[in-house]
């Protein structure tokens, strides 16, 4: 009794859902004529500007994409093409950095030296010291003697001052040596005195000496010129023992070490 009855029920059930599914689909489309003339203008306006194989959906955001860009700078137009046979322009060198695989490039001429200047450094400078100025002395005894390369001039025993005479005399001998720059002036001086004490006629004779330099230093003899040499007590045999010799000679400059006192002269004592 009751498997009809289930029967009956499924047949129900399921004969609407075959009709269904069997008939074809169809939609439902509702228009409104007020709004269709309006319409139909600018669809044929729009189809009119369209070109022909495109859709609205595909010109839409075409349109916008043109409107969203940024405007370009106007590039710059190419150069005319140059007349036939004519030969073509020489490309412009590029640096050798955006040259790929090509040598640097060799500068004509090299770089100029770098000149670093030494800093500077004040070095205070003194004047020379002036030489001491003679004057006679009216207890002093002596002459002057002209010699074939100079002048002698004799002192008094244990003295080294000088009369006026004695003065004027070197003054004239100076003047002559500053006329002849390029003669060396030696000043062979002694004293007399004993082998026991050395010191007194050295210190003597060297008194002597300096005073007949500043003599000279004064008439224009420059003092590179002059080498006093004070050789204390005067050789044995040597007459007068207290005595000055003002030797010129050379064309040369001597060198400074026989400016010393104590080294070997280039020439015979007087």
């Amino acid at each position: 009794m009751k498997r009809p009855i289930l029967l009956s029920l499924l047949c129900s059930a399921g004969l609407p859902a075959v009709l269904l599914t069997s008939l074809p689909a169809a939609a439902q489309v509702t228009s409104n004529d007020d709004a269709l003339p309006a319409a139909a203008p600018a669809k044929s306006q729009s189809a009119k500007k369209a070109p022909a194989g495109t859709t609205h959906a595909e010109k839409a955001p075409h349109a916008k994409s043109h409107e969203a860009a940024p405007k370009k700078p106007a590039e710059k137009k190419a150069p005319a093409a140059s007349a036939p046979g004519a030969s073509p322009a020489p490309a412009p060198r590029l640096p050798a950095a955006q040259r790929v695989g090509a040598p640097p490039d060799v500068p004509a001429e090299p770089p100029h030296p770098v000149v670093i200047p030494p800093p500077g450094v004040k070095v205070p400078t003194h004047p020379p010291v002036p030489p001491e100025d003679i004057k006679p002395d009216p207890e002093a005894k002596g002459q002057t003697e002209a010699r074939p390369n100079g002048l002698r001039v004799l002192f008094a025993a244990n003295s080294s001052g000088m009369t006026q005479p004695m003065i004027d005399a070197v003054k004239a001998e100076a003047r002559k040596l500053a006329g002849r720059p390029t003669l060396r002036v030696t000043l062979w001086a002694s004293a007399s005195g004993s082998t026991e004490d050395l010191s007194t006629p050295r210190r003597i004779a060297l008194a002597r000496a300096l005073a007949v330099r500043s003599l000279l230093i004064r008439e224009g003899v420059a003092t590179t010129r002059i080498y006093p040499r004070a050789t204390g007590l005067a050789p044995a045999g040597s007459n007068p023992p207290d005595r000055l010799d003002i030797v010129a000679e050379g064309s040369v400059a001597a060198p400074i070490s026989e400016a010393q006192f104590g080294t070997a002269p280039r020439t015979a004592t007087p």
